[in-house]
């Protein structure tokens, strides 16, 4: 399923997803508010309003001594709704999942956004924040578009305006575990400013999904995105190098579905870590990832 760079899968990601270039979505206003400085790193709070009246709550970590790296690290899903950025900053949740806290410390400049649904924008529509998301979705599908489409629109948002605000010849990356590494792929694939991700525990098919009954967060399913080719025409029109990690024994993604997203990524381009064990990101694998993102980079 090899592509050309930036060519026909990618307009056919843009078009299932029903978004225009990623460069022309930018935040509408601004907010930004100094909240502490702890070791070497210097945080923020950031409010990025969105094209479609929406609001993005984000932390900004920014190092003493930056290393020309910016990164959007994106947080899982997990069911845990009142969890969302504040635990790849090392807030709360997971240690083992701090890899924005991680690649701050390492000196990356990292903003952390809540996707929609988590933490400060949880829907609270009932008492039931699963049954939100799936009702959620379904009005977005009702109209013409998916989650999977806000999520990318939000995260195009972030990258504008780290862009922005970013030094020159700084270079954009993507960083993100399950719900997180799904996202980053969808963006790696539509938005050419990101230069390089990493996808942990992220990818898989949603035939895999189909066939085994298993039930996934409601933005893989984007209309129209199994007859187009499934999550490996996602793959195929990613063009910048990604460092994607997998658990031989994740429930959640059936490693054939993922060995046949891997299989569609261009020449050149993957670096695979297939690990013992499950849904996780164990320490080799989140060191990997702060190499992968913070390589030497006068070898490129």
């Amino acid at each position: 399923m090899a592509q050309a760079i930036g060519g026909p899968a990618r307009s056919k990601i843009r078009e299932l997803l029903a978004i225009p270039a990623p460069e022309s979505i930018h935040p509408t206003a601004v907010r930004r508010s100094p909240l502490c400085h702890e070791g070497s790193v210097w945080s923020e709070r950031i409010e990025l309003d969105t094209l479609d009246g929406d609001t993005i709550p984000c932390l900004l970590l920014t190092p003493d001594d930056p290393a020309g790296v910016d990164v959007i690290a994106v947080h899982q899903h997990a069911g845990a709704f009142t969890v969302g950025k504040s635990e790849p900053a090392g807030l709360t949740g997971d240690p083992a999942l701090a890899y924005g806290a991680a690649l701050a410390s390492a000196g990356a400049r990292v903003i952390l956004p809540d996707l929609v649904g988590f933490e400060e924008r949880r829907r609270d529509w009932t008492d039931d924040p699963a049954a939100d998301e799936r009702l959620d979705a379904l009005f977005r599908v009702s109209n013409g578009s998916s989650l999977q489409a806000k999520h990318t629109r939000d995260i195009a948002t972030v990258t504008s305006w780290m862009q922005d605000t970013g030094a020159v010849g700084t270079d954009l990356e993507i960083i993100g575990h399950s719900l997180g590494g799904q996202v980053a792929l969808f963006s790696l694939a539509v938005d050419p400013r990101l230069t390089r991700g990493v996808v942990s525990c992220g990818i898989g098919t949603l035939a895999s999904f189909e066939s085994e009954r298993i039930r996934h967060n409601p933005a893989w399913f984007v209309p129209g995105l199994t007859a187009a080719g499934d999550v490996p025409l996602v793959a195929s029109a990613v063009d910048q190098p990604v460092f994607v990690a997998t658990g031989r024994d994740d429930r959640l993604f059936p490693l054939h579905g993922v060995r046949q997203v891997l299989e569609a990524f261009r020449p050149g381009i993957l670096t695979t870590e297939v690990f013992n064990g499950g849904h996780a990101m164990p320490a080799h694998v989140l060191d990997a990832a702060v190499r992968h993102l913070l390589r030497e980079r006068n070898a490129d």
